[in-house]
């Protein structure tokens, strides 16, 4: 994994391997994960990660849908005005999602309307960042080639 220091920096005292990490023996496994967001613009929302980001739909009430990133990881939108949770600003949340080909994911966002700018290299990835209609940030990488 690339650090700061490879892009000129200095690489922060916590960088390391995510792949060293290993959970405590006693932590029961994971199966699957679901960040849900609140949002006063829901139809909006909805409509964005639906149509745009084109992603499946695995439960929708007339209040809170559901949609698929890939098997175990999901994201769901929730019409703030009908949850006890306030809706979010968008401020210091990342969706994170890696891609194969970031010029193919860029391309065919580019075609269902959003503007998406020039991919970036940070952290031995290519990267770029959108926001959805209530200004949760989305980013989108691919890794760099291995050099070997």
């Amino acid at each position: 994994m690339a650090t700061d220091a490879d892009q000129g920096g200095e690489a922060p005292c916590w960088a390391h391997l995510v792949d060293d990490l290993d959970p405590p023996a006693s932590a029961p496994p994971i199966r699957s994960s679901n960040t849900i967001l609140y949002c006063d613009a829901w139809l909006d929302v909805v409509a964005f990660y639906r149509d745009r980001l084109g992603l499946r739909t695995t439960m929708e009430r007339d209040w809170f849908v559901e949609f698929e990133l890939h098997p175990g990881a999901r994201v769901s939108v929730a019409d703030a005005s009908r949850a006890t949770v306030a809706a979010g600003t968008g401020q210091g949340v990342t969706l994170s999602v890696g891609v194969d080909d970031i010029a193919a994911a860029r391309a065919w966002l580019h075609s269902t309307g959003i503007d998406v700018p020039a991919p970036t290299m940070r952290w031995g990835a290519h990267q770029f960042f959108i926001h959805d209609p209530a200004g949760n940030r989305i980013e989108f990488w691919s890794p760099l080639p291995d050099p070997s």
